[in-house]
């Protein structure tokens, strides 16, 4: 059988596919149709969540695509409520003892109870929505022949119809070389474009027009309270006071017509009789840093909107779709993704969501990923805040949990695919919100609980406050140990040892915490105090309902694995050996992971409790097992079956959940290897929890978006094809039937290693894998299968059996590597 090279798998699996996306190299017509990288619609939305996002991190909109009116609803990451202030809790630290010895005691509810009231401070401050361009267009008939369409591989909008005997076309995207929305509008006679914009906010705000621009300048409030305030009677503060005035905004709005005229007139852009139309917006706030007032020590919007706004329109538009389109393409077109075929691409999208059925349409979740990967890298690129919630996209100036960071777990999911699908670059911003918390987080380890290093509570805003924050009666405090993760997590894809080196001062300070946090236990194990089990009550045998505990699993599962990452990092650095060997004599010590003599289920306290609400669909003690590596079904299978149980428990809530909820399931039904089950979840939600315009919704808690169920569902769609956590890179670990053929071009696996894979009729068939690095590399094919040939450059490579289904090579940096199974 002859060698495949890389130019001839990637040319094979263009031809078996005919995908012409999958000829990277290869240039595409711009008419060519790609499949299933497409979401179109034969209607305008009528809602938010019909509504179709774009962004380039740090701007973003939702277009709405009316024929007589487009409705851009605008956002600008930076545009939050309030301004630094200390939340520090100096008093708290005198109740840190009473708090253990409560909690030794047993006396878990009068522990709830003094945490309420001696530990939790305010919630953060929310994440504002900018305002709304409006675009009224002049018709005299109804629009025909309509079609609405965003294609993922470009980061396009286009809306079409017929109106008047006319065809008109727009295209909207957020240029992230140019920094600017860039709408057009153009129609096939000439003259026929009348159109008037105007700008409105929720925030404080007012408007003027001079010439062919639009401005609108306002400012946020000074303090914005929770959604989930009832009655609360002041829940949005704009009065000037003690915390200022709040960030000020700015947008600009310059229209530049071919032909006809434009004019002003009380407070909009008028463009009238013209050929063709180009609408540029740009703006942009007065935050300045997390640490400095954006009142006194703010940044001028208005002359950075000016200056960007200039800039852009002394290109032409098809300079600025030229420049957005490659630097898009250069992080979409990394990857290429098939999942079977089928009819369903020529549905609306919409309806093909309402009829989904996997066995008819196995290739929505090949877009669905893809649309995870898009929505990613519009909302979080080097320079941006990273994705928070809702990632760039609010429309409510009281949104839902504020649109925050939640640091136990919601802004980690939002990650978890960044490495895999070939997007490092968007992991970026996290990395800079770790680095902006490490501040604030070093004075509340000292102020809060007498500690040295670093430590994050359960949520972040826009200004890296890292005191626990009111969720009655929860508090958690390791939101800063998780975030940790990413941090090696980068490392181990991408081999960066100079990106290890600057992060590692980051991962021994959080460690640091712990050491010094850490206390005795009855038993003789070291806690943590006090503590929660991700939110979850438990009831005691006496049958009180309590929350706050010492040291639950995952607690213990976080500290293992960021001990376990510090000293691999200190290793490959080689130094602080000393460091290392306190971090290994401490995991020791750790609360063992326990198997419940009662129920045969892995506990998720250090007591045998029942869970008070079992059927909440969270189970914490899957973290060790996903995203962390202590325990897998080959190395400790009684601790992943023991885990499964739990999750059997749970049912239905655990595994019919969809959103975020049933993603971290999926993932983990993945890293259990059974791929039937991990499928039911993914259906589950695009099912039921996956609006009309792809975005996804938090189900019963009437959220109309949570960029966590895409992200983290990206996550478990990548997971079941490609697994490298364990020590080794295992092909199609957890293939589900329906899914029994397709291919992937461009995964990412640790190791600085560039995957592609086909396979057929439920098999693998080939794969290429490509490293950034010199190593030896364990693989394994999918169970039932081997490998039976490597060859590179036509050149057979030697490789050693590794037991059963997995052989070890030796590999060359950038040197491809051609894998057959059989």
């Amino acid at each position: 059988m002859p060698d495949l090279t890389r130019r001839d798998f990637i040319a094979s699996m263009t031809a078996a596919a005919a995908l012409p996306c999958f000829a990277a190299t290869k240039p595409t017509s711009e008419k060519t149709a790609i499949p299933d990288t497409l979401l179109w619609y034969n209607r305008p939305a009528s809602k938010w969540t019909e509504a179709l996002p774009i962004g380039n991190g740090r701007l973003g909109a939702m277009v709405h695509g009316g024929s007589t009116q487009e409705l851009l609803q605008l956002n600008e990451d930076t545009l939050w409520s309030g301004e630094p202030r200390d939340l520090q809790n100096y008093e708290a630290i005198r109740y840190l003892d009473d708090v253990k010895k409560l909690l030794l005691a047993g006396k878990n509810r009068e522990a709830d109870a003094l945490v309420e009231a001696r530990f939790i401070g305010p919630w953060n401050e929310s994440y504002m929505p900018l305002g709304d361009l409006l675009i009224d267009c002049e018709f005299t008939a109804e629009a025909t022949d309509y079609r609405r369409e965003l294609d993922l591989r470009d980061g396009v909008v286009k809306v079409q119809f017929c109106a008047d005997g006319a065809e008109f076309v727009r295209e909207i995207f957020v240029s992230t070389p140019d920094q600017v929305i860039v709408v057009q509008f153009r129609c096939n006679h000439k003259g026929r474009l009348n159109l008037a914009t105007s700008l409105r906010s929720q925030l404080h705000f007012q408007t003027a027009a001079r010439n062919s621009d639009l401005t609108m300048s306002g400012r946020a409030p000074a303090h914005v309270e929770p959604s989930y305030v009832d009655k609360h009677p002041n829940p949005v503060v704009w009065e000037d006071g003690e915390r200022g005035k709040g960030i000020r905004f700015q947008a600009q709005v310059r229209a530049i017509a071919i032909g006809g005229n434009v004019t002003n007139e009380e407070g909009r852009l008028h463009i009238r009789g013209a050929d063709g139309v180009v609408l540029l917006l740009a703006a942009a706030t007065s935050f300045n840093g997390f640490d400095k007032s954006p009142s006194a020590q703010g940044k001028d919007p208005q002359a950075a909107c000016a200056r960007v706004l200039d800039a852009a329109a002394r290109k032409s538009y098809d300079e600025l779709l030229a420049a957005h389109r490659a630097d898009h393409r250069q992080l979409f077109d990394r990857v290429q993704i098939q999942i079977g075929s089928s009819p369903a691409p020529s549905l609306p999208t919409d309806e093909r969501l309402a009829k989904y059925d996997v066995s008819d349409d196995p290739g929505l979740a090949a877009l669905y990923f893809q649309f995870g990967r898009y929505l990613l890298m519009s909302c979080s690129r080097p320079g941006t805040q990273p994705a928070n919630l809702q990632g760039i996209w609010n429309k409510d100036l009281r949104p839902a949990w504020s649109s925050n960071w939640t640091l136990n777990c919601n802004a980690q999911i939002n990650y978890w695919a960044a490495e895999v699908a070939n997007l490092s670059e968007c992991h970026q911003p996290l990395f800079d919100m770790i680095e902006e918390l490490k501040v604030d987080g070093a004075r509340t380890a000292r102020n809060m609980y007498g500690c040295g290093g670093w430590l994050a509570h359960h949520n972040a805003d826009l200004w890296r406050t890292t005191s626990p924050v009111y969720w009655s009666p929860s508090i958690s405090k390791m939101g800063g140990a998780w975030l940790c993760r990413h941090l090696w997590e980068h490392f181990a894809f991408t081999q960066d040892i100079e990106f290890l080196r600057k992060a590692y001062p980051t991962l021994r300070e959080a460690s640091r915490f712990f050491l010094d946090h850490l206390a005795d236990e009855s038993h003789g194990w070291l806690v943590t105090y006090p503590s929660t089990s991700f939110e979850n009550p438990f009831l005691k045998p006496d049958g009180t309902r309590s929350t706050c505990c010492l040291g639950p699993a995952m607690d213990m599962q976080i500290i293992h694995d960021l001990f376990t990452n510090t000293m691999d990092a200190a290793g490959m650095l080689a130094e602080d050996a000393e460091f290392s060997s306190k971090l290994a004599a401490t995991i020791a010590k750790l609360v063992p992971m326990q198997i419940s003599p009662r129920t045969g289920q892995l506990q998720e306290w250090i007591d045998d409790w029942d869970a008070a609400e079992p059927h909440n669909g969270q189970v914490a003690q899957i973290w060790g097992l996903m995203p962390g590596r202590q325990f897998t079904p080959d190395a400790t299978p009684d601790l992943v079956a023991a885990l499964r149980k739990v999750i059997d428990f749970r049912q239905p809530a655990a595994k019919n959940a969809g959103s975020w909820q049933g993603s971290w399931l999926a993932n983990g039904f993945a890293r259990m290897h059974d791929a039937e089950s991990a499928m039911s979840v993914v259906n589950q939600h695009l099912t039921k929890n996956v609006n009309p315009n792809c975005m996804a919704n938090f189900g019963g808690y009437n959220v109309g978006f949570q960029i966590d169920g895409n992200l983290g569902n990206t996550a478990a769609i990548a997971e079941m094809l490609l697994q490298s956590h364990a020590g080794e890179i295992h092909f199609l670990p957890a293939l589900p039937k329906a899914w029994s053929e397709g291919q992937f071009h461009g995964f990412r696996a640790r190791g600085g290693v560039s995957v592609n894979l086909a396979w057929k009729n439920g098999k693998a068939t080939e794969a290429l894998i490509t490293p950034n690095s010199p190593a030896k590399h364990k693989l394994r094919a999918p169970r039932g299968q081997r490998i039976i040939s490597v060859t590179s450059d036509g050149v057979k490579a030697e490789f050693e059996t590794a037991g059963g289904d997995a052989v070890s090579l030796n590999v060359t940096k950038d040197r491809s590597y051609s894998l057959r199974f059989g």
